[in-house]
């Protein structure tokens, strides 16, 4: 038997919702049941999957097909595209991480240099 056909359709549309990062609460209030109710299909789904966690699940379920993904892989042979910002926008430049390009130095705060 396939695990894809293990798990019901209520099952896999609690497994999508975990893969989508939500939270029992949340994947409780989006599908309008009780958040003990999704704890259990998750419990179940598990026991199914064989799975150590709920990642380990969607990684599972990634790999039997159960979950598609939803954006087609790029071909290796493609490059990636490079997002280009626009003109007067702040990026950050390679070599110098989480500090943006075209801000301006801030006035009257005094870098730290080490242990005080």
């Amino acid at each position: 038997m396939s695990q894809q056909a293990k798990l019901t359709a209520t099952e896999r549309e609690v497994l999508d919702d975990v893969a989508r990062g939500l939270s029992n609460i949340q994947i409780a209030l989006k599908q309008f049941r009780s958040h003990e109710t999704i704890r259990t299909h998750v419990k179940n789904i598990l026991a199914k999957l064989k799975a150590r966690n709920r990642t380990h699940a969607v990684a599972i379920a990634y790999d039997t097909a159960i979950l598609q993904c939803p954006l087609p892989h790029l071909p290796t042979t493609q490059a990636i595209p490079r997002q280009v910002s626009p003109p007067g926008h702040a990026m950050c430049e390679p070599g110098q991480p989480g500090r943006a390009a075209s801000a301006p130095a801030r006035r009257g705060v005094r870098e730290r240099r080490g242990p005080r």
